[in-house]
């Protein structure tokens, strides 16, 4: 009984804070996205308006241009990461050599601020300085205004976010490979199964939790991409790179619409958390391996 009591007295401490850092700031923003509330106008103070700011939302088309993008961001991003990540992982599992070199070399991408890793990129990126077009024009060809063509922007943004995320993929993929066992391996050799087959068959089974990891730290980092963009093209060039969470702190903070930026990043939160809960859902991630291999 003593046991247990202060076990709960040394959990106080850590529940305290879970409930002043993340309850409350939760609790506050849905009653903020409940009312309207205007910081240009603080003596009207909050007005509860119920569900009109969500209303306004789902009504916006701005909004749903704005998470069309987050979309395509989200799609090809978590996509291309987890190709280039899994692919590199595989080649380093199977080196001989150098293995711990390449690791650090391959991580270092991961370990630089989003904000600084933006800001060397936007320089990249430079229309007339950069180095990106400094070698496209010694290649022949003409320059590419990567950040100020309405059709390519969102793509450059998107490239700066696969270089500086493919390190993580790498490093949870190759420490679920080398966690692998080897008696399926040696079983496999033995009934003949080629290459593919064991990949296929035992290898992805295996990885089943794994990947369903590496997706849900992506995807829940995709939807909360800001600094990248914001430091990059601002939302421009016109909105063609404005994804949700810039038009959030557009409408929060350029705005001062705090009621309807709050509707904004109450669904955002919840919309990622229905992603994860679909994600480990359909990838059936925490069931028993056995189960996932047949």
């Amino acid at each position: 009984m003593k046991e247990k009591r202060l076990t709960y007295l040394t959990l106080i401490p850590t529940a305290a804070v879970f409930l002043f850092l993340g309850l409350y700031p939760v609790i506050e923003a849905i009653w903020t996205s409940l009312n309207k509330y205007n910081l240009t106008r603080p003596w009207e103070g909050k007005v509860f308006i119920g569900l009109a700011n969500y209303i306004q939302m789902f009504s916006d088309a701005r909004f749903w241009e704005s998470m069309g993008r987050s979309m395509q961001f989200l799609v090809v991003s978590v996509g291309l990461t987890f190709i280039l990540g899994f692919s590199i992982a595989l080649l380093l599992h199977r080196a001989k050599w150098f293995k711990g070199f390449f690791r650090i070399v391959f991580l270092v991408p991961m370990v630089v601020a989003p904000a600084i890793t933006a800001l060397n990129y936007r320089f990249m990126y430079n229309y007339k300085l950069g180095i990106l077009n400094k070698i496209i024009e010694s290649l022949g060809f003409s320059r590419v205004d990567f950040l100020g063509d309405p059709s390519i922007a969102l793509w450059s943004a998107i490239l700066v976010d696969v270089w500086q995320w493919t390190p993580l993929v790498i490093l949870i993929m190759l420490a679920g490979l080398e966690a692998l066992p080897r008696e399926p391996y040696e079983a496999a050799a033995i009934d003949g199964a080629n290459r593919w087959q064991t990949f296929r068959f035992i290898t992805l089974p295996l990885l089943n939790k794994f990947i369903a990891i590496t997706l849900l730290i992506r995807v829940m980092d995709v939807m909360k991409v800001f600094e990248t963009i914001q430091l990059m093209t601002a939302g421009g060039p016109g909105r063609s790179s404005e994804t949700l969470n810039i038009y959030l702190a557009r409408v929060g903070f350029n705005w001062f619409e705090m009621g309807y930026a709050s509707a904004i990043g109450i669904f955002t939160l919840y919309f990622t958390l229905f992603l994860a809960w679909l994600l480990v859902k359909k990838m059936g991630a925490f069931s028993e391996v056995g189960e996932s291999i047949e």
